[in-house]
């Protein structure tokens, strides 16, 4: 017998600006692609919340899967891979809620 099974919805912000809020379903999949930059850098992910679970991180993408949690913030670094001094930060307040609640206050949901 087959049963229907769906897949996680997917939320993809492509470089998100500094202090943006995410609302974000529990069970989905947050995807971030940031702007490479010039020269040898490279995007780090400093602090991120717990209900965030790393799926992938690369040059200048990463992608998690969304756990149900309080809000809080992700903090991201470009920094020089020679010096690893921060070059550019990226903080997101991640907010968690169902996807009614998202409908409801117009965000984008997952």
């Amino acid at each position: 017998m087959a049963t229907s099974r769906s897949l996680p919805n997917v939320v993809t912000l492509a470089d998100p600006r500094p202090g943006t809020v995410v609302g974000v379903a529990p069970g989905s999949r947050l995807r971030l692609r940031l702007r490479s930059g010039i020269g040898a850098s490279r995007w780090h992910l400093a602090d991120r919340p717990g209900n965030l679970l790393p799926l992938f991180s690369g040059d200048s993408e990463l992608s998690f899967l969304v756990f149900d949690g309080a809000p809080a913030t992700l903090r991201l670094e470009r920094r020089n891979a020679r010096s690893q001094a921060v070059r550019e930060v990226r903080e997101l307040r991640i907010e968690v809620c169902d996807a009614d609640e998202l409908a409801a206050a117009g965000r984008r949901s997952a």
